[in-house]
């Protein structure tokens, strides 16, 4: 029996993984980082198997393999969707693909996952190496099969946040910090690494904790996965939100699936959790994304959308004031997810914590909160608002981390009660000796109250206009639909 080989990518994968993967393929840059990556690895293995005693060549090939293999999925791999969608929206392009009928999340999810598949390549070429390393004894398999794993789903979600960015305005946001924040991080993550490694007292350490022998171990490995998949959904998300049409509803999906989070981290937060802590930082997390994208949503409110809300009567209607996709709901929407985790912070067993720790959750909320009222203060649209946000929210941090090194330097911490109104500084007071933290506390959730309070009025005088502006539009089209009939 004759076996036959395809010869080209099949019908039923998208047609814009294989457009990308295509162009990808054959670009330098992959064949760079491919050919690059393996005469590295041949090279400095042989170097090493030759220098090394026999009980350390086997750790020094795995170091080598997680080293090199992390740079190359990383930083250069993500870096290469820094123009994904940029290329496109200065070609004028992405209008012809949606006239293919191409929905703006197929585009986007498209260029993803072109490059994460190249990546996936690269990982397959790993294994050569890995069995080179088993020879030499030692070596924990699943353990580092697992972090390799890590590392890949690591750089599946590094380039969601690259390629989502892509379709910005705003060459800061879509460029610059990418360039300095994926290398910058990259090197942190290699550095708590190795300082987790020496506090546990040998090189294996990491790997022996994703080595799925112990409870810790697999919820910990658990919940990183949940995360990065998480994250690459919400970033893909955004991208698919700054070129898609008004009439594609992408916000009542996500909203929906960041709502299911949400009560599923309070219902297990509840039961298995004992530190407040560890709560706050979850739920940060969480809202993070989803409070990025909902307060800073361009969109008007179409017939179509509302209508399929409306269809559903009273209940519809109701849904639609968290659902619809708007800013103006997306306010009301975070302030449910908000109750949520509040009410799910009193079930949680704990001792007496200080002011310090709800400073800091009360901050983290305003963090979030401030910089969308500014954004909508000086009525910013488009797309240039989810830049904006971002943008404000990284001023905001930088501006705080500037006045504490004033306040220090003048040896005046009591400067920044003048600037306790900006979220970030009031976290830092929590943090700084000298300074009253029940005060701070209290300032702190007066100017949480006074947010929420602006923010939802604005809110509800936008909601209004747009279903006043959408009926008259449809009272002027109802006359002149009579007169043809």
């Amino acid at each position: 029996m004759k076996i036959t080989f395809p010869d080209d990518f099949s019908d039923r994968l998208s047609p814009m993984l294989v457009k990308e993967l295509r162009q990808g393929l054959r670009t330098k840059a992959f064949i760079g980082v491919f050919l690059a990556l393996q005469i590295i690895l041949g090279v400095i293995l042989l170097g090493a198997v030759s220098v090394s005693s026999s009980d350390q060549a086997g750790d020094t090939i795995s170091n080598i393999i997680f080293i090199f293999f992390s740079i190359a999925v990383m930083v250069i791999q993500p870096m290469r969707g820094m123009g994904a969608l940029s290329t496109e929206i200065k070609d004028n392009t992405i209008d012809m693909m949606v006239l293919t009928r191409l929905s703006a999340w197929r585009i986007v999810a498209g260029k993803w996952s072109a490059i994460v598949s190249q990546s996936a390549l690269i990982l397959v070429t790993i294994i050569p190496y890995l069995i080179l390393r088993y020879f030499f004894g030692g070596m924990n398999l699943i353990g580092e099969v697992v972090m390799l794993f890590l590392i890949f789903i690591t750089s599946a979600a590094l380039t969601a946040i690259t390629v989502g960015l892509s379709a910005s305005t705003s060459v800061i946001l879509r460029s610059i910090l990418p360039l300095i924040g994926i290398p910058l991080g990259t090197y942190t993550l290699f550095f708590a690494v190795f300082a987790y490694s020496s506090m546990g007292g040998g090189g294996g350490s990491l790997v022996d904790f994703c080595s799925l022998e112990t409870a810790d171990s697999r919820i910990g490995v658990s919940i990183y996965i949940a995360a990065c998949i998480y994250y690459s959904f919400f970033m893909i998300s955004i991208g698919t939100s700054l070129i898609a049409p008004y009439a594609e509803n992408y916000s009542t999906l996500r909203r929906i699936i960041s709502l299911l989070v949400t009560v599923a981290a309070a219902i297990i937060g509840s039961i298995y959790v004992n530190d407040i802590k560890i709560m706050i930082a979850t739920y940060f997390a969480i809202f993070a994304p989803i409070f990025t994208i909902s307060l800073t949503e361009f969109g008007a409110i179409v017939p179509p959308v509302i209508a399929k809300f409306n269809r559903y009567g009273f209940i519809g209607k109701l849904l639609g004031l968290f659902l619809l996709p708007t800013w103006a709901t997306g306010v009301f929407f975070c302030s449910i997810l908000t109750l949520i985790a509040a009410i799910s912070m009193f079930f949680i067993p704990h001792t007496y914590y200080g002011a310090d720790v709800w400073i800091v959750a009360l901050g983290m909320i305003s963090s979030m909160i401030f910089p969308a009222i500014l954004v909508n203060i000086f009525k910013n649209n488009g797309p240039a608002r989810v830049s904006n946000y971002i943008l404000i929210t990284v001023a905001t941090g930088i501006v705080s981390l500037t006045l504490l090194g004033v306040a220090e330097s003048l040896s005046s911490k009591g400067i920044l009660w003048l600037f306790v109104w900006l979220p970030p500084v009031s976290m830092i007071m929590s943090d700084s000796g000298g300074l009253d933290e029940e005060m701070v506390l209290a300032a702190t959730a007066a100017f949480n109250v006074i947010y929420f309070v602006i923010f939802t009025l604005m809110a509800i005088r936008n909601l209004r206009q747009s279903i006043n502006e959408l009926n008259h539009s449809g009272s002027e089209q109802d006359p002149e639909n009579r007169a043809r009939g």
